[in-house]
Order: structure tokens, then C-alpha cells, then sequence
């Protein structure tokens, strides 16, 4: 009996495992609810212009997973370099965040400051009992870690902004693990600069050459997509999944809309990519309420992004720049990354409006958008209103998992249930509640078919 397996979602988790799925022999069905691939690394195209869904670019040190990109490229996607800067406080810095920054660019009044304030921090500890079920927030991680200076001037204004939550009220899993590097082993890894290894540090991984297609990163999405395709593999587009039923048989269906229409399908598995706590609420029958109710308390924090388009050209001088105090918290240049990603002689600056889901900045039309944020850019001397001929907006409804304070055992107990079920699993970072880069994402998915899936299929 030939193995079947039905997967919810065409991101970089989904494609991933179709494509190794399809060439070892499975029936794969892909079910996507939007109109093209790719998920939270997708591009909008819209007459000739391309937007990516936040600025991406392919970079790793996996030797097997760079190789198989590449691969779907003929080995002809050229490696490019990637520049990123922070703007704070008037300065342009370094990013990531390093020794060098704090202590240097910074100016040397601040450096004085953060340095004095991070050795009180050493000498007089901030400690705080921690309840069994929580994690230390991002708060006391970055005063014990850093100091009060540099928590309150950096760490929390941007943390809130960028999360819509208070730090005091945030995993300190929420930073990422080039910032939790203490100053001396991040100036020590700047000056090794060793690259390879293959747990590498996210500052070292900044450092490795990146590829980027010409029409947006969406464009390797297409790929696997049609890979996967050529092994056999089904995608099926604007397929909105609406129920996952455990059968006689140990089969699995799925019910979902279709041109509005509903439709069936069954499987030995169904692995879902999509938000835990909608895949949780589509199971029939349903998990016991302890279950539901810890995966409504995982939350995802979702992405507004505007484009403008401008005949305006090099008004970065980098990829895209990570901002303070603004509307926005990240800058992104798409001509920076290609030129072809919009006609000849005009380019996209793209804003990123971090926000929750059915707040203000989540449901406001690109025209209240634009008005947001152009008084903002003009005043840093990047576009003025005359500038900009044309909109472009993205909405995610999912992008970054929000790691409260308290979210461990939610999760622990919602994926404790889903591991003890038989015909289903979830997978990637929307899935699995576990932010990871496109590489980490593709390496999971082949590791998951080839060592988990595979040998649990009927044969």
C-alpha cells in the first residue's frame, strides 16, 4: 500500500518535507490557504514590483543544505554581501550588537555608562526567585547580564516595541543568542572570525556569504515547490483547512474549502506547519480542555509591512537598518538585495510595523499606514511624501512566537498531547512554536521525514 501524507502549509517547513517525502516514494498532498508558497518567507509580486515578506536572504553553515538550494539553482546563485546597521540614538552601529558598539560607537559618554552600570551589575546581582513553571525574563536577563544603563536605553525600548509586550513579562528566550553572548565572547569571536562549526553562534552565522535570488526569496520557495512537484508531490493553493479527523483504520482525513466548496482528503499522517493553537482547535475529536486552553495561551506576534516605491536609489547604503522610537522597527531596501525586484529605475523602501493581531497598525489601510510612518522617514532623510508613486502592503498573521513568561508548560503540554497521538505532528516554526532561520527550518524538515516520519509510515 503506498504511504500517504497530508501536510498543512506551503512555507519552508512544508516544501521541505514534501520534496524529501516525494523523492523517497510518498504520496504528499500539500494543502496552502493563500495563493503562492514560501508562508512567512513569501514575496508579494504585483506588477513587476517584488516585496519579500520582511527582508530574508539564504545563509549556512550546512554544507548539505546550502548545496541542495543552490542545487535547484544550477549552482548559479551568486553569493553576496549582507549589511545591516542599527540606528540609535543619531548613530549608525554595527549589527549585530557587539562590544565594539556599546563601547565605541556608542560615544565614549555612553560606553562610560553601560560599562559602570554593567559592573554594578556584577558586584551587586539582581536576583529574583523564579516560580518552577517560568523563565527568567528578558528584564532581569539584561540587567544581570548588561546592566540598567543599556537595559533601559536599548534593551527594553526596543524589546517592547519590537514584541508589544513588557519585558518584565517576556522569556528571555526572546532574545536571540548572538545578543545573549556576553561583550567579551562576542569582541573574541569578531576578532577569531572562525566559521563552521555546525552549532555556529548567530553572530557567526551574520558573517557567512548569502544568496539571494533575483525576484524576490520567494523564488527558492518556488523551487522546492516545483521540485517537490517533479517527485510527485500535490500542492493545492487556496485550499483554506478547516478540520483534521482521526478515522477507522488509523487514517486520517482533512476537510477544507475549496473555491468555496468543501472538500475531503485522507492520509496515514497529516504534519501540520501551521499555528499550534489552530491546528490544536481543527482536531476531531477534540483534545481535553487543558489542551485547548494552553494552546490559546501560545501566542504569535504578527507583521504589518508597507511598501513604497520610489525612483529614489542607495538611500540605505545597506540591506535594511533596525530603528529606534519610530513607527516601524526595521528599514528594508529591496534594491539593495536586487535590482530586479522592481522595474528600472525605481526601488521599494520597505517599513516593518510590528503589531498584534486586530490592533490599530494590524487592520489600517496602506494609506493610514503610509501617513504613519512618512513623517518619521522624512525626518531621518529617507523619503519625503513627494517621493513615493505607489503602496504595496503584507500582512502575517503569525510571524514571530511570542515567548511570555509562562509559555514553556503551555507548550510542553500541547505538544506532550500531540506526540502521544497516532497520524499527526507538527513541524517548523510556526508549528513547533520555535523561531529558526530558512536553513534550520529545511534541515529539520529533512531530518524529521528521513529518522521520524518515514520509518512510522505503514509499509
Amino acid at each position: 500500500m503506498e504511504q500517504q501524507v497530508i501536510i498543512l502549509g506551503a512555507g519552508f517547513s512544508g516544501l521541505s518535507l514534501a520534496w524529501r517525502l516525494s523523492s523517497q516514494g510518498v504520496n504528499v498532498t500539500v494543502i496552502e490557504s493563500g495563493e503562492t508558497v514560501g508562508g512567512l518567507a513569501g514575496t508579494l509580486k504585483e506588477d513587476g514590483y517584488c516585496m519579500d515578506v520582511g527582508p530574508h536572504s539564504f545563509f549556512t553553515e550546512d554544507d548539505s543544505i546550502r548545496d541542495a538550494v543552490l542545487g535547484l539553482f544550477g549552482n548559479r546563485l551568486p553569493a553576496q554581501p549582507r549589511q545591516v546597521k542599527f540606528y540609535y540614538e543619531g548613530k549608525y552601529l554595527d549589527y549585530p550588537l557587539t562590544a565594539y558598539n556599546v563601547l565605541v560607537q556608542m560615544g565614549i559618554g555612553s560606553g562610560i555608562r553601560t560599562a559602570l552600570s554593567f559592573l554594578k551589575s556584577k558586584v551587586f546581582p539582581r536576583t529574583r526567585p523564579l516560580a518552577e513553571d517560568q523563565d527568567e525574563t528578558v528584564e532581569d536577563w539584561a540587567i544581570s547580564s548588561f546592566g540598567e544603563h543599556l537595559y533601559r536605553t536599548f534593551f527594553k525600548p526596543y524589546t517592547e516595541q519590537f514584541w508589544k509586550v513588557p519585558c518584565s513579562e517576556l522569556s528571555s528566550r526572546s532574545i536571540p543568542t548572538h545578543t545573549r553572548m556576553s561583550f567579551f565572547n562576542t569582541l573574541f569571536l569578531l576578532m577569531r572570525k572562525r566559521i563552521g562549526s555546525e552549532n555556529a553562534s548567530l553572530i557567526e552565522r551574520e558573517m557567512l556569504p548569502t544568496y539571494y535570488p533575483a525576484t524576490g526569496f520567494a523564488e527558492i520557495a518556488e523551487k522546492l515547490a516545483g521540485a517537490a512537484r517533479d517527485a510527485g508531490a500535490v500542492i493545492s493553493l487556496k485550499c483554506e483547512a478547516s478540520g483534521v479527523d482521526s478515522l477507522p483504520g488509523n487514517r486520517m482525513g482533512v476537510r477544507y474549502l475549496r473555491n468555496g466548496k468543501q472538500a475531503e482528503t485522507e492520509a496515514d499522517h497529516v504534519v501540520s506547519t501551521i499555528s499550534l493553537n489552530q491546528f490544536i482547535n481543527m482536531l476531531n475529536p477534540p483534545p481535553a480542555p487543558v489542551v485547548r486552553s494552553s494552546a490559546d495561551r501560545l501566542d504569535y506576534r504578527a507583521l504589518t509591512a508597507l511598501g513604497m516605491v520610489t525612483e529614489k536609489q542607495n538611500i540605505l547604503n545597506c540591506g535594511y537598518i533596525y530603528v529606534l522610537d519610530r513607527p516601524y522597527n526595521r528599514i528594508t531596501e529591496m534594491n539593495q538585495f536586487s535590482p530586479a525586484t522592481s522595474p528600472a529605475g525605481e526601488n521599494i523602501i520597505m517599513v516593518e510595523i510590528p503589531c498584534l493581531k486586530d490592533s490599530p497598525a494590524w487592520t489600517a489601510s496602506k494609506e493610514a499606514l503610509f501617513n504613519m510612518c512618512i513623517g518619521s522617514l522624512a525626518e531621518d532623510g529617507f523619503l519625503g511624501p513627494g517621493d513615493v508613486k505607489r503602496l504595496l502592503l503584507v500582512h502575517a498573521p503569525n510571524a514571530y512566537p511570542i515567548y511570555r513568561k509562562d509559555y514553556a508548560p503551555n507548550l510542553k503540554q500541547v505538544l506532550d498531547f500531540i506526540n502521544m497521538q497516532d497520524g499527526i505532528s507538527t513541524l517548523g516554526r510556526t508549528g513547533e512554536f520555535m523561531y529558526m532561520d530558512v536553513d534550520k527550518c529545511m534541515r529539520r524538515a529533512f531530518d524529521f521525514a528521513d529518522n521520524q516520519l518515514v520509518p512510522m509510515l505503514p509499509h
